[in-house]
């Protein structure tokens, strides 16, 4: 389409200096014989071979026309810039070449045979034309090998990714590990304790914010560690020399006894660290080594893990997004239409009854809308990398609040260190489901939304004072899905009668009490309680 329009825009410039020039009347038939090769050389062709080799023939075509009356006419000539274009979009540099070299032998030729006297002129003004089609054959030229190069690196980068998913897909069932990062993690920390006799010891890697977060404990079910990669730490200098690190002293504060990290490496990368603490003596050299080979077996298992993990969020993201955006702009927008068509409807109706009963389909159309936007905005709520899950959490329970009749109340305790992406993810889902339940099913007046998190422990809870559990039905899949979503990220879930009235759903990671320690109390509200009220 470019190369038609500027074949048009050069068309119209030609002519003009022919009509400027007064020779219209002489060259009438060189201009409309101009004009058919244009329009034929816009005409595409089936063959690759003739679109690639035609803009030669339309250069040739063009010097001849402007010779066949015996006089040059070099009011055409600037009609060379559109074949060369053509010929550098098209063909490349080659086709470019040939176009150029041609036309300028006609040209050549041309001037020789109808104008012997003026020779040098004539060939001075027809190579400024020639001269400046190449430059525009070659800019064009340049333009298509970046177009050529951008659609191989596309489609290599496809290719690849495609090769690399299917090699993962049977590899990941041939693996007797699997590919869950924690169980992973849970299992070099067993191998490694023969070794190393620790009293606890924790499995950190790095999240997309750079800091450690833990994905695996043993000993105890969570660790108070902070480590970081920016300071003077052992776990600092073990995460640039790849080296392990004893420490005479407890991770701890204020705890004696002794500890060491030691780094997960990849060939020259560090992707983990391994702290470890015991009280009776240090460790010795000698079995930091062996835990140090163990742990390097394991290292790409675990990498592998934590990459399969990162491309199905990603993936599981998208779809999302993609389903969000289907409700969007399909069934939300013709249920609105149906609703205008209702409302002209109602007002057109003459008779009372069917008047109500067309107002009644009308708030039943409004109220499906509303929950399709509910749907809409919980597709679409997402934990994101530089905030956390309390504040997906307290943004999704306040605009819950905003839009329903329920009073939200917020009890949110979040560390400064965080989860892994995918549990925060999970336990997002589990939450929306939970809450989701409430404003539809349990006709409460208020609900109450706590998230402890102190990794890797983690407390979620979901109360309401509605009318409790009722008989399941067949057709509902929510617990289960909970359920599932629960057991992939190794939490428990219990769902169960509230003791005053109502239902409490909740998943626990880590233990069977808050993190930190706390044992909540009814009605206790923490320091960073908020209530979103409608």
């Amino acid at each position: 389409m470019t190369v038609v329009l500027v074949r048009m825009f050069v068309y119209a410039v030609c002519l003009t200096l022919v009509l400027l020039s007064g020779t219209i009347p002489n060259h009438g038939l060189t201009v409309v014989g101009l004009f058919v090769v244009a329009v034929a050389a816009s005409v595409p062709s089936g063959s690759d071979t003739v679109n690639r080799w035609r803009p030669v023939g339309e250069a040739v075509a063009t010097v001849a026309l402007t010779c066949g009356t015996g006089h040059v006419e070099q009011a055409l000539l600037p009609y060379l810039i559109a074949p060369a274009l053509d010929a550098g979009l098209l063909g490349g540099l080659r086709v470019v070449l040939y176009e150029t070299g041609f036309a300028s032998a006609t040209l050549l030729v041309c001037g020789f045979l109808e104008q012997p006297d003026d020779i040098r002129d004539f060939t001075s003004f027809a190579a400024q034309w020639v001269v400046l089609s190449l430059a525009v054959g070659l800019l064009a030229a340049w333009v298509r090998r970046i177009r050529v190069q951008q659609a191989v690196n596309s489609s290599s980068s496809y290719a690849a990714a495609y090769r690399l998913l299917s090699q993962l897909r049977l590899v990941s069932r041939q693996l007797s590990g699997g590919l869950d990062a924690v169980v992973l993690g849970q299992a070099m920390l067993q191998g490694i304790r023969a070794r190393l006799r620790y009293a606890r010891a924790a499995l950190f890697v790095r999240s997309e914010g750079g800091r450690l977060i833990p994905l695996a404990c043993a000993g105890t079910d969570r660790v108070d560690w902070t480590p970081a990669i920016d300071d003077d730490s052992p776990w600092a200098e073990a995460w640039s020399t790849g080296a392990p690190q004893r420490v005479g002293q407890t991770f701890t504060a204020g705890e004696g006894g002794f500890a060491a990290v030691l780094p997960l490496r990849v060939g020259m990368r560090t992707i983990g660290l391994v702290g470890v603490e015991r009280v009776e003596a240090p460790f010795h050299d000698d079995a930091l080594a062996d835990a140090e080979a163990l742990l390097d077996e394991g290292a790409l298992r675990l990498e592998t893990a934590l990459l399969f993990s990162e491309i199905r969020q990603i993936a599981t993201a998208e779809e999302r997004r993609r389903v969000a955006r289907e409700i969007h702009d399909g069934i939300a927008q013709e249920l609105a239409s149906l609703g205008y068509a209702v409302d002209d409807m109602s007002y057109r109706a003459t008779d009372e009854e069917a008047r109500e009963q067309l107002q009644a389909l009308r708030r039943e159309i409004t109220r499906i809308i509303s929950e399709l936007r509910l749907s809409i905005f919980d597709l679409r709520s997402e934990v994101q990398p530089s905030a956390g899950l309390a504040t997906a959490l307290s943004d999704y329970a306040r605009q819950v609040g905003a839009t329903s009749h329920l009073t939200v109340h917020l009890v949110l305790d979040e560390s400064p260190s965080r989860l892994r992406a995918d549990v925060e993810t999970e336990l997002l889902r589990i939450a929306q489901e939970a809450i989701t339940n409430v404003r539809k099913h349990a006709g409460a007046r208020t609900l109450w939304v706590t998230c402890r998190i102190a990794p890797p422990a983690a407390l979620l809870r979901v109360e309401d004072d509605g009318r409790g559990l009722g008989p399941g039905r067949l057709d509902s899949y929510g617990l289960e899905i909970m359920k599932e979503r629960a057991a992939r990220i190794g939490a428990s879930l219990n769902v169960a009668e509230r003791d005053e009235r109502g239902t409490v759903v909740e998943v626990v990671i880590g233990g069977q009490e808050e993190p930190g320690g706390r044992t909540r109390r009814e009605g206790e509200l923490g320091a960073h309680d908020s209530a979103a009220r409608r």
